[in-house]
């Protein structure tokens, strides 16, 4: 049986990368003052994954739904882990007989943790540590030589002091110290994963031996517009599969009940690699002989033992086995199998969780350390397959995903055997470097202009066309690509809008045999335009000059604009697109105080469930058009009663005041209006609906008091 012990741990020299002394006989308990963080999340790529400075991922859906746990794609509100955490397990050689020959693991969570106890975190921050952010992009207020990524978080902690220290029960610490850095980038095929750099020290005066590290995780794939986080059968409908080639445990929603459709959506957590190998591995391809694969029922207790949850770091208390155990060994293949029904048991859906895992390290003498990579990477399904299925097919864009992030690791590392062979030094720096990735070119500098019936895009042409490729070493930009959605298909596929945009433009270099060699003639502009308070030059604008292009008033259009490189076919690199800047537009009439215009509704009557209304009372929407710039709306009942009041600004308008332009379009993005025209809900100032009637207004300009009036009909 695990012998837990307590004792004073007396801090002979402060903690450090080397090793560090502690006594083991002496009894009492340490306090600290917390730093802990849970609010750092990713905002560079598509994923939205938050990663905390005490070893978890994810918030428990905390902070639902102003920050993600790990939603995929980033604004729509479809997530994929409920909470996860670093686990290490080790046997201990220690002078001390109260220590010598113990099993330990120290995790960061597991499913035995409690909200309102802190029971079962078991690493914390170091005192006054916080979690740094770099950035390797120039115009980053966090741009930093160090970094790896567009978008670095690193932290430290250790598993010596709890994170709630008035925990009674808890397990034995190694003294490790970690320090974890994740990296996470924006370039189209990068960002849908991001890279966990684990680097663990023995921080203690005992040796480790036979070290696991694994990543555990409550995998929770699920459509939060549909079934709300917590609520009844929120957890239960987790499906899990194995792909032992990519050292990958996937998940997936298997049929969205209570709440169908299913998140149409995987999330994957990969192995990349470690630094040095575990026993018997000698490259990055064989790694998959020391991965292992387990999964158990949430806190369960009965049924099969096979999957039941832990109870102990090293006995196998009734019938479950010890956290050690499933570190350094898998479950039996036909268990494994059985995850992909949903119903491991065989007898009703359950919440499961995962862990991967990879060891042994043999041994991890005092000040010695360890470097494990993972990687949490999101896809969308393949095909059109039902959500219960789960077919090599469907998995297509998930393995695809996966390979990038195994690119991005591996770097110059061409072989995967850790160690710099000729030919591999690409950057010249005469060491083995990991997480390099070719770029594309810069992406430009984007403006939106909308008007009525109208929107244009403008970019600039020094961001994209000087860029130089860090691999390459050439200028080797080639073209543009312009993208722009359909109206309406905001509300009708909102959790895909981003990823389904429609290319309506492409321009490239004319002189060579890459593309379409159409030249930039058509969006060219004579001189560059210039905005007030902006001092970047703009060259470039669609749809081109002399070209109209009709919008629908008051419909949402998102409009992208990308750059692309031509490669480098001798080096074995791919034509590259830069991030796509996205400016989201609601065409519109502008500002106007002249007297003659009448100020007007629409769409008028207005009918419930108008074409793109969102299904609700919280996301109807009908609009005001020919306001002045400052005005103020009032909107009245027959009888007088003011039904809502609206403070109109042309000039900063965004439609952040109702629920529409929050639900749709996703929170990447910022409507941009033509400044003339407010959107309202139908919602009262009494937070109602309004009902089925006839309802009066007035416009008052804010900078010269006139004051014009209209009516509307409402009809339910």
């Amino acid at each position: 049986m695990h012998v837990r012990v307590s004792f004073i741990l007396t801090i002979i020299a402060a903690l450090s990368f080397g090793f560090v002394l502690y006594s083991d006989d002496e009894r009492g308990g340490i306090r600290k003052t917390t730093d802990d963080s849970d609010r750092n999340y990713t905002t560079i790529g598509s994923i939205g994954l938050t990663v905390t400075n005490f070893g978890t991922l994810g918030t428990r859906n905390a902070y639902w739904p102003e920050q993600p746990s790990c939603e995929y794609p980033r604004g729509s509100r479809i997530e994929h882990i409920y909470q996860g955490g670093l686990w290490v397990g080790a046997e201990l050689r220690s002078a001390s007989p109260l220590r010598d020959g113990l099993r330990v693991v120290s995790t960061g969570s597991h499913d035995g943790v409690s909200t309102t106890t802190g029971k079962g975190f078991e690493f914390t921050s170091l005192v006054g540590t916080v979690v740094t952010q770099r950035s390797t992009l120039s115009d980053s207020r966090y741009f930093d030589l160090n970094a790896i990524s567009h978008q670095d978080f690193v932290s430290e902690y250790n598993d010596v002091v709890p994170r709630d220290s008035t925990e009674p029960d808890r397990s034995v610490p190694m003294f490790l110290r970690v320090k974890q850095e994740s990296y996470a980038w924006n370039f189209p095929f990068a960002d849908f994963f991001v890279i966990l750099n684990y680097t663990i020290y023995n921080a203690g005066r005992d040796t480790l031996d036979s070290v696991y590290v694994g990543l555990w995780n409550n995998t929770v794939v699920r459509n939060t517009n549909n079934v709300r986080p917590g609520t009844s059968g929120y957890f239960n409908q987790g499906a899990h599969g194995y792909a032992d080639s990519l050292r990958m445990l996937y998940s997936f929603d298997w049929d969205g009940i209570p709440t169908p459709p299913a998140a149409d959506s995987y999330v994957g957590m990969k192995l990349l690699g470690t630094f040095p190998f575990p026993r018997g591995v000698d490259s990055v391809g064989n790694l998959r002989n020391r991965t292992y694969v387990n999964s158990w029922i949430f806190r369960s207790t009965s049924g099969q033992p096979e999957y039941f949850s832990p109870q102990d770091d090293a006995a196998n208390i009734g019938g479950a086995r010890s956290r050690y155990e499933r570190l350094s060994a898998s479950m039996a293949p036909q268990q494994i199998a059985a995850l992909r029904l949903a119903r491991p048991s065989g007898i009703a859906p359950s919440n499961s969780t995962v862990l991967l895992s990879t060891g042994p390290f043999l041994t991890l003498l005092p000040g010695d350390s360890v470097q494990v990579v993972f990687a949490i990477a999101c896809a969308r399904k393949f095909g059109t397959l039902p959500a219960n299925q789960d077919t090599r097919e469907q998995r297509k864009t998930l393995y695809t995903n996966a390979g990038f992030a195994q690119q991005a690791y591996d770097g110059e590392d061409a072989n995967g055997n850790n160690v710099l062979d000729p030919g591999e030094d690409i950057n010249g720096n005469n060491r083995l470097d990991h997480f390099q990735l070719p770029q594309p070119p810069h992406s430009p500098k984007v403006r939106a202009v909308v008007e009525n019936q109208k929107a244009a895009i403008y970019w600039d042409r020094a961001s994209a066309e000087n860029s130089i490729d860090p691999i390459t070493r050439q200028r080797d930009f080639e073209g543009y690509r312009i993208y722009r959605s359909n109206a309406g298909s905001d509300f009708t596929n909102p959790e895909d809008l981003l990823l389904t945009l429609s290319l309506v433009g492409e321009f490239d270099i004319p002189t060579n045999a890459i593309g379409y060699n159409t030249g930039f003639g058509r969006i060219a502009l004579s001189l560059a335009k210039k905005f007030p308070g902006d001092s970047v030059d703009y060259w470039y604008k669609f749809p081109p000059e002399g070209e109209s292009v009709t919008h629908l008033n008051g419909w949402q259009y998102l409009y992208g604009v990308a750059a692309f490189d031509r490669g480098d076919s001798a080096a074995g690199v791919t034509s590259l697109q830069s991030k796509t800047e996205i400016r989201r537009v609601i065409p519109g009439t502008d500002a106007t105080s002249a007297r003659n215009e009448n100020i007007g509704v629409y769409p008028n009557p207005y009918y419930a469930n108008a074409a793109w209304d969102g299904g609700n009372e919280r996301t109807r929407k009908m609009y005001f058009y020919n306001l002045p710039s400052r005005c103020e709306i009032k909107i009245y009942t027959l009888a007088g009663d003011v039904v809502a009041n609206i403070q109109h600004d042309g000039a900063t308008y965004d439609g952040s005041d109702i629920e529409w332009f929050r639900r749709f379009g996703g929170s990447q993005t910022t409507p941009q209006f033509s400044g003339g025209e407010h959107a309202w809900d139908l919602i009262t100032k009494f937070d109602q609906a309004i009902a089925t009637g006839l309802y009066l207004f007035s416009v008052t300009n804010n900078d010269n008091g006139e004051m014009k009036r209209g009516k509307f009909l409402v009809v339910k």
